[in-house]
């Protein structure tokens, strides 16, 4: 009997706000691949560390708290949902709380040694091919990638994205689902300069990556391109 042939793995990183999650998640749909969302993993993660009081600066306890649930974290390919046993965090996963507590626990040896099976294994179990999208997934958890992409925008457009996302998408249980243009910017702006400074698997650009800016494209243009580049590649 043959080894199973590993699925086909496209990494897409990128800063909050170039689109990954929209643009990956439906050129998945449409060629018919597993997605996977490994930024959710990390807010999926600090909302359990939140949920239950602990500290999200102290690496141990979060590592601790990790060590007892990390197999019972799993990726609904067909919802697009992040599960911990039979509690379904994706309804939380956009709100700022999430956001924040992934830009804490993130940058923590521990949890990202912890998690990084996880991420591999999730894209490894796909059936044909996988996106895979986040912020080190062509540089840590794969090199080997078939085709790194790292999908960037300028910050006033990734600023106004999440800010529609915000409006259209109010976050159960968030005390205030207001926000300002200034506000969302000067938190995007935040959250880049903690992930690319962290010293634990920062926000880089692959040295082989392709550059792709949406800054300017519609989401179906987007979308379009990120199927060509696939296609330009022979992986289509």
């Amino acid at each position: 009997m043959t080894a199973r042939k590993r699925p086909i793995i496209v990494a897409v990183d990128g800063p909050a706000g170039s689109g990954k999650s929209t643009i990956c998640s439906e050129v998945s749909r449409r060629i018919g691949w597993s997605y996977v969302n490994t930024g959710a993993l990390y807010r999926g993660v600090g909302l359990l560390a939140s949920d239950r009081g602990i500290n999200l600066e102290d690496e141990a306890a979060v590592g601790a708290m990790l060590e007892k649930l990390a197999g019972a974290i799993f990726w609904d390919y067909e919802k697009h949902q992040l599960f911990c046993g039979e509690e379904n965090l994706t309804p939380r996963l956009g709100s700022a709380e999430a956001g924040n507590a992934a830009s804490f626990i993130a940058k923590q040896q521990k949890v990202r040694k912890l998690l990084l099976p996880v991420q591999r294994s999730l894209a490894l179990n796909a059936p044909k091919g996988a996106m895979v999208d986040g912020r080190d997934i062509g540089t840590v958890v794969f090199p080997d990638a078939d085709l790194k992409i790292f999908m960037t925008a300028n910050l006033e457009e990734r600023a106004r994205r999440r800010l529609r996302q915000l409006e259209s998408k109010p976050v159960a249980g968030a005390s205030n689902n207001n926000h300002s243009l200034s506000e969302v910017m000067e938190d995007i702006a935040r959250r880049d300069n903690q992930d690319s400074k962290r010293g634990e698997a920062p926000l880089k650009k692959a040295d082989d990556a392709v550059e792709f800016d949406t800054s300017g494209h519609s989401q179906d243009e987007a979308i379009d391109a990120l199927i060509a580049i696939i296609r330009d590649h022979g992986l289509l």
